[in-house]
């Protein structure tokens, strides 16, 4: 209530709103996702904190009392195709995007001067899979989505931060909010991505990450990732039901249920 109270009387632009918006809902929510692993917390639960936390994203303005308007999101996928992710893991991955783009579609509709999806792979080098610009609405960014290809090697998570933000640049909608969503399952292998992705958050724009299994380096993708943006599963399947089950969530808090 301090919070929102305090919003409605100062003057900050959308990038601060945000920064602070994400700080104050790890804040409230008592630290990253992946305390919920620790715990033993079922996929409810996690499916809760996860909800939460794009709907802090994707609709600020629920959360002040001042009148202002939502603004659209654009999203890039780095999707990991390192050749420790076998077939099966890459298309649950890719299930799981299907899932996000859907979520971002129900609050921010992906349109025309709405809201856009871009998306890259990432191994031992990175593939612009497609742009910002290229698919404006949910089915043909699902479609395409599902045709990404697995190219095998080792994991080049700095250089996918660097070629999202090129994304957002060479397509930049200065309103829309940028959001990176990141999943990995293993350590980096070409540097580590902790100077781009600082330099990416104070551009103003947000980084959420995804840690598959007990082979990532929690430390570093808790600090590649914005506040609250830290989610680890136990393994892909529990991926994919945790974010089946926040759309059902979100979906049914805006839609009544279906």
């Amino acid at each position: 209530m301090q919070i929102q109270r305090w919003l409605s009387t100062v003057r900050i632009d959308m990038k601060r709103l945000y920064a602070f918006l994400l700080t104050a809902a790890l804040l409230v929510t008592g630290g990253y996702a992946s305390d919920y692993i620790v715990q033993g917390k079922g996929a409810s639960t996690k499916a809760s904190q996860l909800s939460r936390i794009l709907k802090i994203l994707l609709t600020p303005c629920s959360y002040t009392y001042s009148s202002c308007r939502n603004p659209y999101l654009d999203v890039v996928f780095a999707l990991d195709a390192s050749s420790s992710i076998n077939s099966t893991q890459f298309q649950t991955q890719k299930d799981a995007s299907k899932f996000i783009a859907t979520i971002v579609n129900i609050f921010r509709r992906i349109r025309p001067g709405g809201s856009r999806v871009g998306a890259l792979t990432f191994a031992d080098d990175v593939m612009r899979k497609f742009e910002l610009n290229e698919h404006t609405d949910l089915a043909s960014v699902i479609a395409y989505i599902d045709a990404i290809d697995q190219s095998g090697g080792l994991t080049n998570g700095k250089l996918a931060l660097e070629t999202a933000q090129l994304m957002f640049e060479e397509f930049f909608v200065k309103e829309n909010v940028k959001l990176i969503w990141l999943l990995t399952d293993g350590v980096f292998t070409h540097g580590s991505p902790r100077l781009r992705a600082t330099h990416i958050k104070k551009l103003g724009w947000f980084i959420c990450v995804i840690g598959i299994g007990n082979n990532v380096n929690d430390e570093e993708l808790k600090a590649i990732a914005s506040p609250g943006c830290y989610f680890k599963y136990r393994s892909f399947p529990e991926y994919l039901q945790v974010v089946g089950l926040a759309r059902s969530q979100l979906q049914t808090r805006v839609y009544g249920g279906f």
